[in-house]
């Protein structure tokens, strides 16, 4: 075993180099200072089809809630300043007589006449998890992203392929960045892992390299049953036996210890008696979580109870009646069996937290909660008249009033059972003594588009979790620019907010990485940050979008891409 001669007194070595910073002991003062261990993160992100929920049945309405200004940008020239609104999401919460007379359409009371943040951010999010969310509004893909399935950083990945100027070149998404970096999974977490990202798509949501390409990740499953199988099969719940990589490397820390302070080399002289006495007392508490951290493991990774009946169910799509071939006749058991698949998707995931076997998920939710019938709305179509499918009659058509209820109305469904039962679930387990998972892990909520299908400004960007403390939580925030009015090539008319790339870049960030581990260097790029070396801000392609009436964001907003998002 080899020492570091300079910094031996102040860091304890295992075997393979693991080490372990001392407290802090006065003796040692302007030499080290202590770090405690860190618990590992988890990252989970969700995506919607579609979108097209409208802002003031996504957000808090404006008008009937009080919101802090901030400034982001000062004046410029022509432009003036860039200003965000934000508040506490708790402090938001309205009821629906409330908000009533400030709506434009017409919704049902889902909450029953009790406080909710919006018809989507329904009453049954209770305030401890509120505490632990962050609402964003204002954030867009720099270019136009109909039909993009390119939400984690793939902007190529679309229908109709690689368009609008974007480069040529391959870019993953930005989870198989995270998963590929030493900094998330150490060596002792790959040897548990069963799926370093667990895809819960059809296919195009997560993208891995590929030699010159980016291929799909091969880590798929859809139906209940083909995620336990690729999560638990094989895995050792005999205690002791499925251990912790964290809990090893606690113990050859101590064990290290042991050998320097009761062995040949100890005890050490050069530190007073009473920095020997705390450094023992430092060392029984290190002892003891590696104790706990096996006991936690031994009672928490446990097999997921799943009945053969429910292992064929999977989430459907509910676009097409193909979609629900073999499906229950009932629709009231369409929908129960879509809860079902949710919640059982849920519980696994926890289990495979709390085993090792993965701490990554990219999961695609449905649009729609049951079986698409055209026969339900009583107002003739705006867009596309001659077509019946749910694409052209429902999603071309959000802006007609019985269309938006039924697309909140399932959007809810989904938010509910999928995301923040997940939340729950995870608030409920405990990664170390005192920490929950959810404390250590960041959710992601968003969908194709915002509030007008197919155009991807604006688009939901919903947070839960600590992130291991990298955010801070229980906000509402508004990045959207209410100066910068713009008129898309397209005939789309919104206002400019955050490029989408920002929050990217603090998503790798808060799972551990730096900006030097995530940012793109491509030829095809490195002509156009000349003064970073050509290094992109951000984490994706910084195409903005030509042919608008003026620039949606200027030079300085692109160029901080990479810097923490604001007011969190």
């Amino acid at each position: 075993m080899k020492f570091n001669r300079l910094s031996r007194r102040h860091f304890l070595q295992g075997l393979g180099g693991a080490s372990l910073a001392l407290p802090l002991m006065p003796s040692l003062l302007g030499r080290a200072e202590a770090q405690g261990m860190t618990a590992p993160r988890f990252f989970v992100t969700t995506w919607v089809g579609h979108g097209g929920i409208s802002e003031e049945n996504a957000y808090p309405i404006d008008s009937t809630v009080s919101l802090t200004d901030s400034q982001l940008y000062a004046a410029s020239g022509a432009d003036a300043a860039h200003i965000a609104k934000y508040g506490q999401l708790i402090d938001l919460k309205r009821t629906h007589a409330q908000t009533a007379s400030a709506r434009t359409q017409v919704l049902p009371d889902w909450d029953g006449g009790a406080a909710r943040v919006s018809p989507l951010l329904g009453s049954f999010i209770e305030d401890s998890l509120l505490a632990k969310m962050n609402v964003l509004r204002g954030i867009d893909f720099l270019h136009w992203g109909g039909h993009t399935r390119g939400y984690l950083g793939n902007f190529g990945n679309r229908d109709g392929g690689t368009d609008n100027g974007l480069a040529a070149a391959p870019v993953p998404t930005i989870d198989a960045v995270i998963s590929a970096s030493s900094r998330f999974y150490s060596t002792g977490d790959r040897a548990l892992l069963k799926a370093p990202v667990l895809n819960l798509a059809d296919s195009h949501l997560s993208s891995f390299p590929s030699g010159t390409g980016v291929a799909n990740n091969p880590y798929q499953a859809r139906s209940v049953g083909d995620i336990y199988s690729l999560l638990f099969n094989g895995v050792n719940v005999t205690p002791g036996q499925q251990v912790d990589p964290r809990a090893s490397l606690v113990d050859r820390v101590y064990a290290d210890y042991s050998r320097v302070s009761r062995g040949a080399f100890g005890p050490g002289r050069r530190i007073s008696t009473e920095d020997r006495n705390r450094l023992e007392e430092y060392m029984a508490g290190v002892k003891g979580i590696g104790d706990r951290m096996r006991a936690m493991v031994s009672a928490g990774c446990s097999l997921p109870t799943v009945a053969q009946g429910q292992r064929p169910l999977y989430l459907r799509e509910g676009e097409a009646d193909w979609d629900w071939t073999g499906a229950a006749n009932m629709p009231q058991q369409r929908v129960a069996d879509q809860r079902t698949v949710l919640e059982l998707t849920n519980m696994m995931l926890v289990n495979a937290f709390l085993c090792g076997t993965t701490r990554m998920v990219v999961q695609q939710m449905s649009s729609l909660r049951d079986q698409w019938d055209p026969a339900i709305f009583n107002t003739p179509s705006q867009w596309e008249t001659m077509r019946t499918d749910a694409h052209g009659m429902l999603f071309h058509n959000h802006m007609l009033s019985d269309r938006q209820q039924h697309l909140v109305e399932s959007q809810r469904f989904f938010f509910q059972y999928g995301f923040v039962d997940l939340m729950r679930r995870m608030q409920a387990a405990q990664v170390l003594p005192g920490v929950s998972l959810l404390d250590q892990a960041l959710l992601y909520w968003s969908s194709e588009s915002g509030p007008s299908t197919h155009n991807a400004k604006s688009v939901p960007a919903i947070l839960a979790g600590g992130a291991g403390g990298y955010f801070t939580t229980g906000r509402y925030v508004d990045y959207t620019n209410r100066t910068r009015d713009i008129r898309a090539r397209y005939g789309d008319h919104w206002r400019a907010g955050i490029p989408q790339n920002r929050l990217l870049g603090n998503i790798a960030q808060a799972m551990g990485l730096t900006t030097a581990d995530y940012e793109l260097d491509d030829t095809a790029y490195a002509t156009k940050f000349p003064t970073r070396g050509g290094k992109v801000p951000g984490y994706g392609d910084p195409f903005v979008e030509p042919g608008d009436d003026k620039t949606p964001y200027p030079a300085a907003l692109v160029n901080d891409m990479s810097l923490k998002l604001p007011l969190l």
